[in-house]
């Protein structure tokens, strides 16, 4: 199959990058605004997508779409894309490359492949296009070599073979030690903050745990912009982990603490409009407040 127009969805922050890097390698990147936020309408100009209007409208029109969302709303997502190919009597090729559990993906596999439809798992690694080092979109499933084309300089596709799971295990598996460290340094440093060794704690990292402290005062002053769609992404961790074998709790615990940052008013912030001069000790201050009071017992 020759793939010559994509339709990514939704054109979030990762979404519209991937567009636009897409864009840059001379393919024609729809995707579908109506009902859509202002934000994600900014987004899509910025990335250079085309509006299609419909879902309807876009699986008619692409040769490939690309799901890239929030993992809780993948399989509603994926639902609906079912639902308009079979209105409009198109199957293209379907790639789901959000941060979900291969069992997940395995029932979005079946959502899209009851319309006739082939289905690629994806999961992709690393800051959107346009940053740094480009990130990696891993595929796997029969199909997973179709995409591999479509690498370019800001986009680096990497086949993991014909099991549909494959990609998704290695990102739940990858974003289980990146954004669940990112949980244990919040929830560290917010029980010091409630047993009141806040200051000491600090002062004992920063001497003999330099690079973990670092990495917390890089981090967790911003974690609240994130952090609701982040919930999700660690329930699907913990039915990974629970999958396998091994215990779900650590990233239920995850997905806990960034119900708590949720909370917190530094969740109304985007990644535009956070204040990048707040330091570690104003958003753990804040972060706090969200907390209910300590035990009698605490210390």
């Amino acid at each position: 199959m020759t793939i010559s127009t994509i339709g990514v969805m939704s054109p979030g922050d990762m979404g519209h990058a991937v567009g636009r890097a897409l864009g840059q390698s001379g393919y024609r990147v729809i995707t579908a605004l109506a009902g859509r936020s202002d934000l994600s309408r900014e987004l899509a100009a910025r990335g250079g997508l085309e509006d299609v209007g419909t879902i309807e409208a876009l699986v008619a029109e692409a040769d490939l779409v690309l799901s890239i969302m929030p993992p809780s709303a993948a399989t509603a997502f994926a639902t609906a894309a079912a639902e308009a190919m079979r209105s409009a009597g198109a199957a293209p090729l379907y790639a789901d490359c959000n941060a979900i559990a291969p069992a997940t993906s395995r029932n979005i596999g079946e959502i899209i492949g009851a319309v006739g439809a082939a289905y690629v798992d994806g999961g992709i690694i690393g800051p959107p296009p346009g940053h740094a080092a480009p990130p990696r979109l891993y595929v796997s499933g029969p199909e997973a070599d179709q995409l591999v084309p479509l690498s370019g300089a800001e986009l680096n596709i990497v086949s993991l073979g014909d099991e549909v799971g494959r990609a998704s295990a290695l990102k739940m598996c990858y974003a289980a030690l990146t954004k669940g460290s990112m949980t244990l340094d919040t929830a560290v440093l917010l029980a010091g903050t409630q047993l009141g060794v806040y200051d000491e704690l600090k002062a004992e990292l920063a001497g003999s745990q330099q690079a973990a402290f670092k990495r917390m005062e890089n981090r967790v002053p911003w974690l609240a912009t994130d952090s609701g769609r982040w919930i999700g992404e660690m329930e699907e961790i913990a039915t990974t982990f629970d999958g396998a074998g091994l215990p779900p709790g650590f990233h239920q615990a995850a997905a806990d603490i960034f119900r708590l940052l949720a909370a917190t008013p530094l969740a109304e912030e985007t990644r535009e409009t956070a204040d990048r001069d707040r330091n570690l000790d104003e958003a753990i201050r804040l972060f706090a407040k969200a907390i209910s009071a300590p035990r009698d017992d605490a210390l």
